[in-house]
């Protein structure tokens, strides 16, 4: 098994794994690194929906990852964000 970079894992999610899933199913996080890291996924897909929303993204096609990202949040007993709108929308 390769050794997981925890550092980009928490930074970049998206790059280190293909499905919020497979968070959930790492046995080298701990429950606090698989939540900040499903944490930033869920900013991370609410700041793409804003920028396809804006016409900012060239991927509109590709759906969105945030209910899986709060499945997988909810799987391990994280509480995903209450609102369904970004962060940064007022």
């Amino acid at each position: 098994m390769d050794v997981l970079d925890k550092k980009k894992a928490l930074t970049n999610p998206s790059s280190v794994f293909d499905r919020p899933s497979e968070v959930v199913a790492n046995e080298q996080l701990s429950h606090d690194e698989k939540t900040k890291v499903l944490q930033e996924w869920e900013l991370e897909a609410r700041l793409l929906e804003v920028a396809t929303e804006e016409g900012m993204n060239n991927k509109k096609n590709k759906p969105s990852v945030l209910p899986e990202v709060k499945a997988a949040q909810r799987k391990i007993g994280a509480e995903p964000t209450d609102s369904d709108g970004s962060p940064t929308k007022t």
